[in-house]
């Protein structure tokens, strides 16, 4: 059984289903690229239309100053927390993608990244809960933020395995799970940044492989956490512990 802090062990576990699942995770991993690039891209089209008519850099910090203007218009808000929330639900399935593979199950192809949007108001109470207590956490300094956010880092994982638990318990259930792992699970995410930097230099073509590798190597620390174990064949089903939110 992997332990959430032997990181190697984790990365090996996540490089043999990579393998597994070669070359279909890739291709469900380029597709949420794509998407998220594209509801972000979305979102700047009013500035950057304007920069495109600029004759001059004058004209153009001028028109850029302009732009700034029109992206603080009620209409663009709107427009850009919609797009905010599409890029999460879809994230919300690429984990859940990750997670079946990690565990040896059906992962069900690109239309897994559309599953959270038949739960849509579970889904978007969690995401506003969980960016409300962010932000009130963060108000009181930075440090306290990102504490908040690795204690809640678990809260989507924990709905996708459960999809009875509301959103409130979940993050509970996280803010449990995370006491004595937030360190932890930090240093396994920094322990990514040299990929990071170097996929830069390849123009984004590493975040291919990059991606999925980190998607399922998160995948596989909650299941460390919790203590999932794949069932024997001669087991008819695998059960968790009733009370294992709690351990």
């Amino acid at each position: 059984m992997l332990h959430p802090a032997d990181r190697p062990a984790l990365k090996k576990k996540a490089k043999e289903i990579l393998r597994t699942h070669s070359p279909q995770i890739y291709l469900v991993g380029l597709l949420f690229a794509l998407l998220s690039n594209v509801g972000s891209s979305a979102t700047e089209w009013p500035t950057l239309r304007l920069l495109l008519q600029a004759d001059s850099v004058d004209e153009m910090l001028r028109l850029y100053q302009s732009g700034a203007a029109v992206s603080t218009g009620f209409a663009l808000s709107v427009a850009t927390f919609v797009m905010t929330l599409f890029i999460n639900l879809v994230s919300f399935g690429w984990s859940l993608y990750a997670l079946r593979a990690s565990r040896g199950e059906e992962t069900g192809g690109a239309e897994t990244l559309f599953s959270c949007f038949q739960q849509f108001w579970r889904f978007l109470t969690a995401y506003l809960l969980m960016s409300l207590l962010i932000m009130l956490w963060s108000l009181l300094f930075i440090i306290p933020g990102i504490i908040a956010t690795y204690a809640y880092s678990q809260t989507i994982y924990i709905m996708l395995d459960d999809p009875n638990i509301s959103s409130l318990d979940a993050i509970s259930a996280s803010k449990r799970m995370m006491r004595g792992h937030k360190l932890e699970y930090f240093i396994l995410q920094l322990s990514f940044l040299g990929w990071a930097f170097l996929s830069i230099f390849t123009f984004g073509l590493l975040g291919i492989w990059l991606n999925p590798y980190m998607e399922v190597t998160f995948a596989n620390y909650y299941n460390a956490l919790i203590g999932w174990q794949p069932r024997q064949p001669e087991e008819p089903s695998f059960t968790q512990p009733e009370d294992w939110w709690n351990q």
